[in-house]
């Protein structure tokens, strides 16, 4: 049997790429689920940020929360008002400021996606929880270095 190109080079070679391959899938795959609601992940990610928050944020507020850390956050910004999801207004105590918020829209949309968010975990269905928690804690590990 012949050895896949893959399988003949370094051990944590072939960690790395396993890792890119997968993380590829998964995020593929997620911004699939994000789709049907006519999203990105990203702009998900605005969404439950302006909704955690519970109140207007600036967009270098919204970057800093962000999971993935994305400079075009004003493009996301900017795509989510045309989208009538968010809306931005001058800061009232800082006129250099801009102050996003959702709009009753973007709420109601953030509402159902987050009622569905189980579709989007459907993807780590093919592991058991002990599997699920080995693995968070080895990438945990992986992160600390």
């Amino acid at each position: 049997m012949k050895e896949s190109k893959t399988e003949s080079l370094p051990l944590r070679r072939q960690l790395g790429i396993a890792m890119v391959e997968t993380y590829n899938n998964v995020y593929e795959r997620s911004q699939e689920f994000f789709a049907m609601y006519g999203l990105t992940s990203q702009q998900y990610n605005v969404l439950s940020i302006l909704h955690d928050a519970g109140k207007p944020l600036s967009t270098s507020d919204i970057l800093k929360e962000m999971l993935e850390k994305n400079a075009g956050v004003s493009r996301l910004v900017d795509r989510l008002i045309i989208k009538q999801l968010v809306e931005k207004n001058v800061n009232t105590g800082d006129k250099r400021l801009i102050d996003v918020h959702l709009t009753e829209k973007g709420e109601a949309l953030y509402k159902k996606v987050n009622q569905n968010l189980s579709g989007v975990d459907h993807v780590y269905s093919v592991l058991t929880d002990e599997e699920v928690n080995v693995l968070i804690g080895l990438l945990k590990k992986m992160k600390k270095e």
